[in-house]
């Protein structure tokens, strides 16, 4: 059922590839603002909530913007849908370059947007589209990203390089995204931060897409067809929409298992990220400066120790490696039950070492799902799978966090959790056996 003809790899290999810095720097620097200005919305929701979702509850205001939050991932299959086959069929730069676009102009575009007191539900409506928008090119961005990566890497160091990619560059955009937002609420009293200072990393974030435009420019589109394309006289490329989908359907094992293997990671990942800072801030009053220091250093973490993961991934082997990390997610999601109350020592410790588990996945799991992707639909079905998987599993977190704790079913969601983790496991290796993994096995 799964199994579709390849064509010899001495056939398909790329001529070899020339990747200079300035190609890495600006691969990797869409990426980090990509994830830059996705995650400042999770991390401003406790202070913009009360902004276009007013209420008696704060809780009440809270779960408002975590619902569009969770909105954004909703876009995220269709822009994967709309521009994946665009991408392998005709270019990847162009995508690129309209997925960036998208994603800072919609940041610039929220810092200036009035409230709900000023033009009433349309500043709600407003939103949720700028949203919307974010979640078109995200969709679109993580599986041209990826594919190029997985090309560009140099021969037997892919898990390295994508490590660097994925790992590093995306760590870089959330450290920037938690760094800004330390900043700022160290700069200004609280009641200022909770008043208008929430936009200004939203104001950074329009501002950064400007130079990774321009820093993008040193991908050269030739490069990057020659590398994807180099088996179209064997394996015959789809000259059509329809035949892209035709082969991902194919291979529609190696696509849940991707979808999956994205999933669990993200749902670990919201949790860390946004779900247990967004109670912190909004639930238990914290000290919103040091819950946003302690997010940061536990980011700076996996940003420096990522490329290391990928380099033992690709000494062990992929799967291996996999196996391995996948299965600490377990403990990381059972860790979260520790924080029930007002407490930076506690949330500290849980941030920094469940957070560390939760790093060690966020260097491999995009690696994981390009390698389930043959080169001929690798876009599409990287960004499909990721698109799924992140909003079936990762839009939807910090909301079930949130609300499973004013209902007091917390002790609820390590289970959920370690029930997707192990099913990528299961899935992953069912694929394996079956054939589907078409790099590093």
């Amino acid at each position: 059922m799964q199994t579709i003809a390849q064509p010899s790899v001495a056939l398909i290999q790329p001529e070899k590839q020339v990747t200079t810095k300035s190609m890495t720097i600006g691969l990797g620097g869409g990426v980090a603002l990509e994830w830059y200005d996705w995650q400042v919305y999770g991390f401003m929701a406790a202070f913009l909530s009360p902004h276009f979702f007013p209420s008696n509850d704060p809780i009440v205001s809270l779960l408002g913007a975590l619902a569009v939050f969770g909105a954004g991932f909703v876009a995220r299959p269709v822009g994967a849908a709309l521009l994946g086959p665009i991408a392998d069929r005709i270019s990847h730069k162009r995508v690129m370059m309209i997925a960036v676009t998208v994603m800072a102009l919609s940041s610039f575009l929220i810092s200036v947007l009035p409230a709900y007191k000023d033009i009433g539900t349309v500043a709600t409506v407003v939103l949720v589209l700028l949203r919307l928008a974010q979640g078109l090119a995200t969709g679109a961005e993580a599986g041209v990203a990826n594919a190029i990566a997985i090309e560009l890497a140099p021969p037997g160091q892919e898990g390295r390089y994508l490590g660097l990619i994925n790992g590093t560059f995306v760590m870089a955009g959330s450290i920037g995204a938690s760094l800004v937002a330390f900043l700022v609420s160290a700069s200004v009293a609280p009641e200022v931060m909770r008043d208008w200072a929430w936009r200004v990393p939203f104001a950074v974030g329009g501002g950064l897409g400007l130079v990774i435009i321009f820093l993008r420019q040193a991908i050269p589109e030739t490069l990057i067809a020659r590398a994807m394309h180099r088996a179209d006289e064997m394996s015959r490329i789809q000259e059509t929409t329809g035949g892209v989908w035709k082969t991902l359907w194919r291979v529609r094992l190696s696509l849940l298992a991707a979808i999956l293997v994205v999933g669990s990671v993200q749902l670990a990942n919201y949790t860390y990220n946004f779900g247990l800072p967004n109670i912190a801030n909004g639930v238990f009053k914290e000290n919103s400066t040091w819950v946003y220091g302690i997010l940061t250093l536990m980011g700076f973490s996996w940003m420096v120790f990522s490329p290391s993961i990928g380099a033992f991934a690709d000494k062990v082997r992929p799967s291996r490696a996999f196996i391995m990390m996948r299965l600490l997610l377990i403990p990381s999601f059972f860790l979260t039950l520790l924080y029930s109350q007002q407490s930076l020592l506690t949330y500290s410790i849980v941030m920094l070492l469940g957070g560390a588990m939760v790093g060690c996945n966020m260097a491999l799991y995009n690696f994981i799902a390009t390698t389930l992707m043959p080169r001929t639909v690798r876009t599409t079905g990287v960004a499909l799978g990721y698109a799924i998987g992140a909003t079936l599993f990762g839009g939807t977190t910090p909301y079930l966090l949130v609300w499973l704790q004013r209902e007091n079913l917390s002790w609820m969601f390590p289970i959920y959790g370690s029930l997707v983790a192990l099913s990528s496991v299961a899935v992953y290796q069912i694929a394996k056996k079956r054939g589907c993994v078409y790099v590093g096995n």
